[in-house]
């Protein structure tokens, strides 16, 4: 059995979830997770910074394990003789670890914003919130989108399948929305937060 989904409908139900979800959370909250999924988008727009990141975590994991089985020594002839178990380590290819990685930022992004306010939000809050959050739900479709699409490039569409049912996502666009104008766009809405942010606090503005 074959279930074909839309990608335009699948973008309108992210939006219409995280924007609901934007409403009750208010702007403030959903501004930091703006945040974050903006430097999502970044290391998206510029992958080579991305893999010297999971490198140098890759490094770091090597120097822990090898001092662990050493016995904790701390000559270098002795760290340097201690096989390291490529299992350890990370994939800079696996878009499943870029997806790990959003989800995690995703919800640090909401624990961030929980323990920075917790006072009554304002309608307008809310409303921006929920624009807000519309923004936050495109931005990580897009992300995951792009994560897929880097691992299964494909002319027709995207299948996935289970022991039972294959879904095939159907008229999903090729093109990468973290270039040119798409970038810019994330770029002028995120400072458009910041600038929330700042006025919010130093104005004293009814926003939260």
């Amino acid at each position: 059995m074959i279930l074909p989904i839309e990608y335009s409908d699948l973008v309108t139900l992210f939006l219409f979830i995280f924007a609901v979800v934007g409403l009750m959370r208010g702007w403030f909250k959903e501004a930091i997770t703006a945040i974050f999924t903006a430097i999502l988008a970044v290391l998206v727009w510029q992958p080579n910074i991305a893999r010297e990141i999971i490198d140098t975590v890759n490094d770091l994991i090597k120097l822990i394990t090898m001092f662990v089985k050493s016995g904790f020594s701390l000559q270098p002839q002795t760290l340097m003789a201690q096989a390291v178990d490529p299992d350890l380590l990370l994939d800079p290819n696996s878009y499943r670890l870029y997806i790990v990685v959003t989800v995690v930022l995703l919800a640090v992004s909401y624990i961030v914003g929980e323990a920075t306010f917790k006072g009554k939000m304002t309608p307008l809050g809310r409303l921006l919130g929920a624009l807000i959050g519309a923004f936050n739900g495109y931005v990580i479709l897009a992300l995951v989108k792009q994560y897929m699409f880097d691992h299964f490039r494909t002319k027709g569409g995207v299948s996935v399948l289970s022991n039972e049912m294959s879904v095939r996502l159907t008229a999903v666009p090729t093109g990468s929305p973290f270039a040119g104008a798409g970038l810019i766009f994330i770029f002028i809405v995120v400072i458009g937060v910041v600038a929330l942010l700042v006025a919010g606090d130093r104005l004293k503005l009814p926003l939260k």
